[in-house]
């Protein structure tokens, strides 16, 4: 693979979003899809964050063991979220490029613009029953529509008010179970070429080096000043997506 400026950007746009993942404990695809968007193709963008996006889910859903309990608890997320994704895929494969970049812009700065102002929804434990594949259904549609799941559950979750490690199991969970389905459905729309794989493979070699370093930061850097540093460079980055996307139309 040449070393072209292309490269050395993407290059630089996923290291600083594996460093936020490490250091905050954030959604990496969040925060990698619209900066990898601002230099490649989103089908593109997506594909390439497969690998290393399920690989750190990997590691936070087998930390203490199979999650039983939560597989069961929310079985009709993940389920409804398999029909979501494979609809979020095909209008992905369907719709054009300035129509995909202002979806993901808008759904950028509204999660960012919602996380900045500490914007929570209160789940009832009897709403549950019916909100859970709802729920599950739109995250799964936005994952393949523009790999942005992780908001949506985030919200979902934190209303029912799970504790840190159920949360972090559940939402983790959900990713894997749902990115897995991804894979099955960008490879049926063929969106999985040779280029994507091997800069998948190279990207992913980078997030492991920023994600060890973030974890490292973790302590020394204040949360609340960080957080919202990311939040609002998140902000930044989709307004720029809209940006593009409006010229384009």
């Amino acid at each position: 693979m040449e070393l072209d400026g292309t490269l050395v950007l993407v290059a630089a746009a996923i290291f600083f979003a594996g460093f936020v993942k490490g250091a905050t404990g954030m959604g990496f695809t969040l925060m990698a899809t619209p900066m990898l968007t601002l230099l490649l193709d989103i089908r593109m963008a997506i594909v390439v964050l497969l690998l290393p996006g399920m690989l750190m889910d990997l590691g936070q859903v087998f930390r203490h063991g199979v999650p039983t309990a939560i597989l069961r608890r929310f079985s009709s997320m993940f389920l409804f979220a398999l029909a979501g994704v494979f609809l979020g895929t095909w209008e992905l494969t369907q719709l054009p490029l300035w129509v995909l970049n202002l979806i993901l812009g808008t759904v950028v700065i509204l999660c960012a613009g919602a996380g900045l102002f500490s914007f929570t929804v209160v789940t009832p434990p009897r709403a549950e029953r019916l909100m859970s594949p709802v729920m599950g259904f739109a995250g799964g549609f936005f994952l393949g529509l523009a790999n942005t799941m992780g908001p949506i559950m985030a919200v979902y979750l934190q209303g029912l008010r799970l504790d840190k490690a159920d949360f972090v199991k559940a939402i983790s969970t959900a990713f894997i179970m749902a990115k897995f389905w991804q894979v099955v459905a960008v490879s049926t729309w063929g969106l999985f070429t040779v280029e994507a794989v091997k800069l998948s493979l190279f990207v992913t070699a980078v997030i492991l080096a920023s994600f060890y370093l973030g974890l490292k930061a973790q302590d020394r850097i204040r949360q609340q000043t960080f957080n919202r540093a990311v939040l609002v460079l998140l902000i930044f980055a989709g307004t720029m997506l809209v940006y593009r996307a409006l010229n384009a139309a």
